[in-house]
């Protein structure tokens, strides 16, 4: 996982040698980006785990899977210029788009907030603006179905 490494290189400051090497503690491969802070809007969402996607080209979001009221993974870090696929395993859902960062491209499926979007049927969009992306279905948004996408 990366986030162990980037906690393996914290210390706690002291005064005196640290036996150190003087270096980052890092081993001296790429730098590994922190873990995004998710905005509040998230904190009651049903949470279906977070995935660090970067490196893919395309990744999956299932809608409402075994017919939950969830986005599957909730939280989802890619890069810029990842396709996202929103695949509707259930029926009675949607994806609207609450925050992105300007110029982004998350427009969500189409019609009103209570328009659904029939099992089987995808939604695919591509992020090339970096920044946090938060979403919502809107039938079920008080009910915790959010998510969010950290673009790198």
């Amino acid at each position: 996982m990366a986030t162990a490494g980037v906690l393996a290189g914290c210390s706690t400051e002291t005064s005196g040698s640290d036996g150190g090497d003087g270096g980052d503690g890092g081993d001296g491969g790429e730098e590994t980006a922190a873990p995004p802070e998710w905005p509040s809007y998230l904190d009651d969402a049903t949470v279906e785990g977070t995935e660090d996607a970067t490196g893919q080209d395309e990744v999956t979001v299932a809608v409402g899977p075994d017919a939950a009221l969830v986005y599957e993974p909730t939280e989802l870090i890619v890069d810029s210029g990842t396709t996202v696929v929103f695949e509707f395993e259930s029926g009675g859902h949607n994806v609207k788009p609450n925050s992105q960062p300007d110029g982004g491209s998350l427009e969500g499926t189409e019609g009103g907030e209570m328009d659904l979007i029939e099992q089987g049927e995808t939604y695919e969009v591509t992020l090339d603006t970096e920044g946090i992306y938060t979403y919502y279905c809107g039938p079920h948004e008080g009910a915790g179905m959010k998510g969010g996408i950290s673009v790198q």
